[in-house]
């Protein structure tokens, strides 16, 4: 009963983490001015864009990229970025969003789903 009461108090106190997040995205193009190529594949970009307000903002951003080969992308190429409505420099590409949203989540589901599983087995183990 007790890792029952755990488990729910864990995902509570996740969920409420999650949901203080008070940043508002917005949606705009970007023009990528500099790519600078990291081990692993990863590729950062800084990439400068128009705000809502006309306002010219640069950021620094991870692009999409596959192992060891790294992003497609080269310098002069528009891409889509989300930018914090509040601080336009801090900026996300399509698969940072989709990480920075998502990804606490996926983390808590896998764990969620392996912790069942031992715990099933634990019982099982106890009843016999």
């Amino acid at each position: 009963m007790k890792s029952y009461i755990y488990i729910l108090c864990f995902l509570f106190l996740s969920i409420q983490v999650s949901s203080q997040n008070t940043e508002e995205w917005i949606k705009t193009e970007g023009t990528i001015k500099t790519l600078e190529k990291k081990r692993r594949g990863k590729t950062f970009a800084m990439v400068s864009f128009t705000t809502e307000e006309g306002k010219i903002s640069e950021a620094y951003i991870e692009l999409l990229g596959l192992p060891i080969i790294g992003s497609f992308k080269s310098v002069g190429d528009t891409i889509e970025i989300y930018y914090d409505k509040n601080n336009p420099v801090i900026a996300k590409s399509e698969s940072g969003k989709f990480l920075s949203q998502y990804g606490m989540i996926i983390l808590i589901a896998l764990g969620v789903i392996f912790s069942v599983k031992r715990f099933i087995d634990a019982r099982k183990l106890q009843n016999s």
